[in-house]
Order: structure tokens, then sequence, then C-alpha cells
């Protein structure tokens, strides 16, 4: 499947609504061999899950046995995408602590074994998660579907993410943050890729000062990671790549 053929062009209509939505994503997905996918976006990290927005179709047995046992607080793929904007495949080795492991076990009596989630990080902190399932039990063969889908299922990601914006959050400008030209000088070279060690070499300063400029640049966007300062910096045009 082409590209061209998961995104609609930039100036098209995106899906007008929560079923229209649903049922884009699970053609395009089915097309792309994955069978199910579950959505589920909140204002932010802190709201309940009564107003969290949950689109897909995922078993609403299994959606319900996660909430009410609030698997969230041990799920090792939540905790990755908590802090982290690239996407998590599902394996064996993610599964570590006792608790994990019966997450896991789980989670396998639903057919969701293999896998992959993307991070949703929207422009006003709103946070959440996009899982997509391939139902089969040949690891090598979902490894090798995922790895080849990529660039599709991203694109999807984004598409899912603009279109869940739309529908529950109020059009509204974001909050105002003011950057001072050196933060944003620091935050252009790191989401370049550069590491502390390198920023401090290209802006003639110290670590510890290229620390202490994040830890500003956090505390007013109101996150824990750099990679999500980031997405919020380029989602309001602060800075560009």
């Amino acid at each position: 499947m082409s590209m061209q053929s998961v995104i609609p062009p930039w100036h098209a209509t995106l899906p007008a609504s929560k079923g229209d939505l649903l049922n884009y994503l699970i053609e395009k997905f089915q097309a792309l061999e994955f069978s199910r996918f579950q959505l589920r976006l909140k204002a932010n990290r802190t709201s309940d899950l009564s107003s969290e927005l949950v689109l897909g179709n995922y078993p609403e047995e299994w959606q319900d046995i996660y909430d009410k046992a609030g698997y969230a607080r041990i799920d090792p793929v939540a905790k990755h995408c908590m802090n982290n904007i690239l996407p998590v495949i599902w394996t064996e080795e993610l599964y570590q602590s006792p608790e994990q492991c019966s997450l896991r076990q789980m989670a396998l009596r639903y057919n969701l074994k293999h896998g992959v989630t993307f991070a949703l990080h929207g422009p006003r902190g709103q946070y959440g998660t996009l899982n997509i399932n391939i139902k089969t039990y040949d690891s090598d063969f979902a490894y090798t579907v995922i790895r080849q889908k990529m660039g599709e299922l991203s694109a999807l990601r984004d598409l899912a993410l603009q279109t869940s914006l739309t529908l529950i959050v109020p059009a509204a400008h974001p909050a105002q943050v003011a950057l001072t030209r050196r933060e944003k000088e620091l935050l252009q070279w790191s989401a370049r890729g550069k590491t502390t060690w390198e920023i401090s070499n290209i802006c003639s300063c110290s670590e510890a000062n290229v620390d202490f400029h994040f830890k500003n640049i956090r505390r007013k966007f109101g996150v824990a990671t750099r990679s999500a300062a980031i997405v919020q910096a380029l989602s309001m045009q602060l800075i560009h790549l």
C-alpha cells in the first residue's frame, strides 16, 4: 500500500466524526495486515478516565479489565509512551516484573500478543496512545510486518491524532510559552539529535548550563522530558527543523 493511499492529501477533509475516524482507521489498518487498534487520548496526563476518548475495535471485555485493574500503572508500554515519542514494539523482554508478566498473560487471552504502540502528544499537553495489534502467533512474521509498515503506521498515527484533537478539544490557541533566545537555540539543537555534550560545545557553555536551561524549558511546558518539550515546541512553531 502506498503512502498516498493511507493519508488523504493535506487539503482534503479529515474524518468528520468519531464514527468516520473509526471506520477509516479500521479499513486502513486491516489493509496493512493489522486486525485491531485502540486509540486513547486525554486532555492531559492527570485527566480521569471518564473524560478520555477511547476509540477502536479492541475487545470491550479486555478494556474493562485493563482499566479496572489499573494496568496502566505497571504496563511497560504505557510507561514508555509517557516520556517518549518513538513507537515501541511489543516484545516479551518488556515484561520483567511478576505483575507485568501477569498483565502479559492476561493480554494473550485476548490474542493481544504482537503489535506496536505509538505515543500521542498534543500541542496543549494532550496525551494518549495508539495501540495497533497484528493477530498472529508467529513472532518473526509480526516483527517483519511491523517494521516494513512503520512508515504507513506513523502517517496514520499523525492523522488519528490530528483528527482526535479536532473531535475532543475545542478549537483554541494554545497557551503561549515564552522561551528565551538561548532556550530556543538549545531546543533546536536537541531536536536535531545533539547530545548535551555536543550542545555545550556548539553553544560554548558548560553541560551543567545546558541541563539548567532544559530544566527551565521542561518547567515552562509542564513536561517531564526533553522529547516532550521538543514535540510541543514544534507544534507551537517555536522552533523548526
